[in-house]
């Protein structure tokens, strides 16, 4: 009988062990808080925006995907954790350990299109930001969010407005009836090619020079296709900018 009891107490102790072990494994589990970003839309009075697509893009070197975000009745969830990313991601695996950054592509009928500032992931190689990321868009305030936290943070959209690329040769001379190509800029050189880049518009210059081109708050990738002084098609030009005002002055260097 007393062999059984002890054996009985042995055996109950181990369970009482397992399930203390057990319980403090799930507990560091569920302790684990996920980080995470509420994005809040607002136009520049406070008021609310419904945005109808948001955009995840990543960057590797010049590989660039997308990655749709689900938009929310009031704004939408931006998970930074590399776990979410790696399960998200369909091309995770080889690319996410040399991902060199990641923007949040914001579209809204009426307002101007934004793209925030690069986003260095969580667990990347080139993050370099140890457990806190770094969240910013044009005209805004900036986020520091550490490993861990949720917060909300407001963005802010602005009305569409009229754009323009003003081309202009050497002697100020408006260049008129040349091609431009207009794009959404994503790759990591101010003088890299165009993959993965979002195509806007297309339009030829009128005789005071100008073409109007889609409005937004990014950097923007112009085509150009110019001609010589005999009217041939000169080799094209990749001109690369953020604009900071309606219009933008560029001088083509044409023989």
């Amino acid at each position: 009988m007393k062999s059984m009891f002890l054996s009985v107490l042995k055996y109950t102790g181990a369970c009482l062990l397992l399930f203390a072990f057990s319980f403090m494994v799930g507990t560091k589990v569920l302790s684990a808080e996920p980080t995470l970003v509420h994005l809040d839309f607002q136009d520049e009075q406070g008021q609310p925006v419904s945005v109808t697509q948001a955009t995840l893009v990543l960057v590797a070197g010049d590989y660039v995907d997308k990655l749709p975000l689900k938009v929310l009745n009031n704004g939408v969830d931006l998970p930074l954790d590399a776990s979410w990313l790696k399960a998200n991601w369909p091309g995770a695996e080889s690319h996410f350990k040399v991902m060199d950054r990641a923007y949040v592509y914001l579209k809204a009928p009426g307002f101007a299109s934004m793209c925030s500032n690069p986003v260095h992931w969580i667990g990347t190689e080139s993050d370099g930001l140890g457990k806190d990321v770094v969240i910013s868009f044009p005209r805004g305030k900036t986020l520091v969010v550490s490993r861990g936290q949720t917060v909300s943070f407001p963005v802010s959209l602005r009305k569409a407005m009229d754009r323009f690329l003003k081309l202009s040769d050497g002697k100020g001379h408006p260049l008129v009836g040349v091609q431009v190509k207009s794009y959404v800029y994503w790759s990591k050189s101010d003088h890299g090619n165009l993959d993965g880049s979002d195509f806007l518009s297309v339009g030829t210059s009128d005789e005071t020079g100008r073409i109007p081109v889609m409005d937004g708050d990014f950097i923007y990738a112009f085509q150009i296709t110019p001609r010589d002084a005999s009217g041939n098609k000169a080799p094209t030009m990749l001109v690369v900018r953020r604009f900071d005002s309606k219009e933008y002055s560029a001088t083509l260097p044409l023989d």
